[in-house]
């Protein structure tokens, strides 16, 4: 194996000296017609503005396109900050009530119930939103999961949990608490 990488390196030395060789005489003539320096200095001028200049555009386009491309991969979830067990919950807040989307509970419960079965055990404390989803009021949620069957599933008491801690505390915090004498 040593001799056949010698070999190898051998024929590699005698190929970049033949290069070589062979663009010393492409110089040489060129030097004897009289464009030899002119041309050097024309193709190591675009060389070097094409190296300076081709970063800077390369990786600005490349930023660009990689920010498009991010936006549309997560176009879906934009404006979506919270999230149970690995699947985005649609979570609004219009200033009175928090409210969950109920198509996102149904995943997290993993449930296959249609809409008016859902908004039947949140009677009165459920609307529809813009484009006609379900939405349910969290503290609507977090008390039928306190009473519902399989309440002491772990699954259960960490979403009732998350939705507490996430979701009703900051909002009431937002809001101000009156019973402690704080303006909304």
């Amino acid at each position: 194996m040593p001799r056949r990488r010698g070999r190898t390196v051998k024929q590699r030395l005698l190929r970049a000296v033949a290069l070589a060789l062979g663009i010393g005489a492409a110089g040489a003539v060129l030097h004897a017609w009289g464009v030899g320096l002119p041309l050097l200095l024309a193709v190591v001028t675009v060389f070097g503005l094409i190296a300076w200049t081709t970063p800077w555009i390369g990786v600005r386009l490349l930023d660009r396109a990689i920010g498009r491309v991010r936006a549309w991969l997560w176009r879906r979830e934009q404006g979506r900050h919270h999230g149970f067990g690995g699947i985005a919950l649609h979570v609004e807040d219009d200033g009175r009530h928090s409210w969950i989307g109920g198509a996102d509970l149904q995943r997290v419960l993993r449930t296959r119930d249609p809409d008016d079965v859902l908004a039947a055990r949140v009677p009165g404390r459920w609307r529809r939103d813009g484009q006609g989803q379900l939405l349910l009021r969290v503290d609507a949620v977090v008390e039928y999961l306190a009473g519902a069957p399989g309440r002491m599933d772990p699954r259960m008491l960490r979403l009732r949990q998350y939705l507490e801690r996430e979701v009703l505390f900051p909002a009431a915090k937002r809001r101000g608490d009156l019973r402690r004498g704080r303006p909304r």
